[in-house]
């Protein structure tokens, strides 16, 4: 009769961090991690959308010193150029997922066609755009969320730092929310971006399909 060994119990921390981020995987259960088409597509493309609604912003918090009013005759050229980029980046991705099936991105792509320096030329890359990224839209969504709330500022102790209180807690959940896997990632910021792009869209269509019924305020005349 053979007794087994009974596993010793769960440190605290141990215990706090399987709460937070949820039971580990095994190897055999990340193939069943995949996500949805509409799903992700809501997580993959929230990066495209908050830099085409966040970009001109921090375009012109950019050019203002240097260039003055001249910096609103230079967001255009920059916008396209940006496009350009886009559609650039969109044909070769085209091109690239047809052939590369497997995970591993641009590292992968440029080490087996290129060699490792080049590779790790693309890994530097893709790491500072990930930061400049996540830099960009914690710090032109907070200044969006306190621009809608003023009285944020008013808080006591936090209200000089709220821009700072409130990037932190955004990155925080950014981490957690990637941390607790792609399935939870994916019902975590498809749902935001679905809300972002809505909004975006139906004033654009009631614009376009109903222009006697939306009226600017300066059509407006005062009563």
């Amino acid at each position: 009769m053979t007794v087994e060994a009974a596993e010793p119990p769960d440190g605290f921390w141990y215990s706090v961090k399987r709460r937070t981020l949820g039971p580990p995987l095994v190897t055999e259960q990340l193939k069943n991690e995949r996500l949805s088409k509409p799903l992700a597509l809501g997580v993959l493309s929230c990066d495209g959308l908050s830099s085409a609604a966040y970009g001109t912003e921090e375009i012109l918090r950019a050019l203002l010193p240097f260039f003055g009013l001249a910096a609103f005759s230079l967001v255009l050229p920059m916008t396209l150029l940006v496009l350009f980029g886009v559609v650039l980046v969109m044909l070769s991705y085209r091109e690239v997922v047809s052939v590369y099936t497997r995970a591993g991105g641009s590292y992968v792509v440029a080490r087996e066609n290129f060699g490792p320096r080049v590779a790790q030329v693309a890994a530097v890359a893709l790491l500072i755009d990930y930061v400049v990224t996540v830099a960009v839209q914690t710090a032109a969504g907070s200044a969006a969320i306190v621009s809608a709330f003023p009285a944020l500022s008013g808080i006591p102790v936090i209200g000089p730092r709220i821009l700072l209180v409130i990037s932190v807690i955004a990155i925080g959940v950014m981490c957690l929310g990637n941390l607790r896997g792609i399935r939870e990632a994916g019902r975590l910021f498809a749902l935001p971006t679905y809300l972002f792009a809505g909004s975006l869209v139906w004033p654009a269509a009631c614009r376009t399909w109903c222009p006697g019924r939306v009226r600017s305020a300066s059509d407006r005349t005062p009563a």
